[in-house]
């Protein structure tokens, strides 16, 4: 049996459009957390700047072609993929022995509850500022702001 191969409505996938969705994954602040491995590998995806969570399943973990997300542009576009596929897919690729959260607890922990309110005031307080240009730097569990006059 061949593979199955999704497409829009219109036709087959766009291969800018899915090149779109990996460069947005890389150059937004997207946050991934494993939720669990059983039955398959589901990721949590956060953006501190949109406020969102989406969840990734990945069944077929590291293929991506029968990946679902919870978010409106991969219900929409029938692209098979989105920003939040591609970044967590990158992810669990670079994290390969990551330990899931307990799937009974979707809060954070207490003791991380207050860190991350303080991340979130912090990247929304450097895009908001007048004359600044907030870059990202990016370390393997971290999310770093650096802002710089323009």
């Amino acid at each position: 049996m061949a593979p199955r191969t999704r497409s829009s409505p219109r036709g087959p996938a766009d291969p800018d459009a899915l090149r779109q969705r990996r460069t947005r994954a890389l150059e937004e602040p997207l946050d991934s957390r494993l939720r669990s491995r059983r039955p398959y590998p589901t990721v949590e995806v956060r953006n501190p700047l949109h406020r969102t969570v989406y969840l990734v399943l990945l069944p077929e973990f590291p293929s991506r072609s029968s990946a679902l997300c919870t978010c409106t542009d991969f219900a929409r576009r029938g692209l098979g993929t989105c920003k939040h596929i591609e970044a967590a897919a990158r992810w669990l690729g670079d994290h390969p022995d990551a330990v899931p959260l307990d799937p009974r607890s979707d809060a954070p922990s207490p003791s991380m509850a207050r860190p991350w309110r303080r991340i979130d005031a912090m990247i929304a307080a450097a895009t908001r500022e007048p004359g600044t240009d907030a870059r990202r730097i990016r370390r393997p569990g971290a999310v770093l702001l650096e802002a710089n006059e323009r």
